[in-house]
């Protein structure tokens, strides 16, 4: 396994039980923008790959992802959420410790459990893209260079979701089940970091759920434009995005939350309850 020199034991505890043994493989290059659309998605059921638990921070259940499209590409959104999350925290003064944690919870918590469905499905495995991300946010580099790592992983991540399980409902669909997904993730996130007891990395999830759940909404509102038998959903998208965009206004958590969280919660709602109808 890859050496950790240099790199803080409290700070990689999240991700040492997850690497012990384990071998990533496979080099992806150059930096990508971790953009990702309807199109690359095979079609399938929605299933509940968007449901968060606790928090929004739900489990990712193997087995389901190795036959639902929905639940395989939900758990990609969320390493994409923690990476977004990271990046973001590059840019923060002594972010860097923060960014690292956010490179590294993915790894055991959802990477390590995936590997087996991503050979399966003729993945190239990532576990080194992940682990150099930690390492170089958590060393010395340059904060262009652990960036740029990271974006690595945003790549894996897009041409991951390129071998999503076939199944029977449309991608538009699965599109919409996953948007719900995030905005959900983001919402009780949100709750659970300004309630008493809050916590940064609570914060900093939920911020990163945002934006997969904003740039998710991008795309579903483009497909959905292209229709005339959508109702109200097209709406209370482009109001959730506004609305959630105005409570994570950055990767930080602010002194006081400025939008209530049960606002995000009854959008997200609203929003879970369209897409189903779809």
């Amino acid at each position: 396994m890859k050496l950790w020199t240099g790199i803080s034991t409290a700070a990689l505890i999240a991700a040492s039980s997850a690497v012990a043994g384990k071998v990533g493989a496979a080099a992806h290059d150059g930096p990508d923008n971790g953009a990702f659309r309807i199109a690359a998605m095979g079609e399938g059921e929605g299933g509940e790959g968007g449901e968060g638990g606790e928090g929004g921070e739900g489990g990712v259940d193997p087995a389901a992802a190795a036959t639902d499209p929905a639940v395989y590409l939900s758990a990609l959104d969320i390493v994409r959420a923690h990476y977004l999350a990271g990046i973001a925290m590059l840019d923060v003064e002594d972010g860097r410790r923060a960014a690292g944690e956010m490179f590294a919870h993915p790894i055991s918590e959802v990477y390590i459990d995936l590997e087996p469905v991503f050979e399966a499905r003729g993945v190239a495995l990532f576990m080194d893209e992940m682990t150099g991300a930690v390492e170089l946010a958590l060393g010395d580099a340059p904060a262009a260079e652990a960036g740029a790592a990271a974006a690595k992983v945003l790549a894996a991540l897009d041409a991951a979701a390129e071998k999503a399980p076939p199944g029977d409902r449309s991608p538009l669909q699965i599109e919409a089940a996953l948007t719900a997904g995030m905005f959900d993730r983001a919402a009780k996130q949100y709750d659970a970091a300004t309630s008493a007891g809050g916590t940064d990395e609570a914060w900093l999830d939920g911020y990163g759920f945002w934006k997969v759940a904003e740039t998710r909404a991008a795309a579903l509102l483009a497909a959905l434009d292209a229709r005339d038998d959508t109702g109200a959903l097209p709406q209370e998208l482009r109001e959730a995005r506004e609305v959630f965009g105005l409570a994570y206004k950055g990767p930080t958590l602010p002194a006081e939350a400025e939008i209530p969280a049960s606002t995000l919660l009854a959008a997200s709602s609203r929003i879970r309850l369209k897409t189903s109808r779809l």
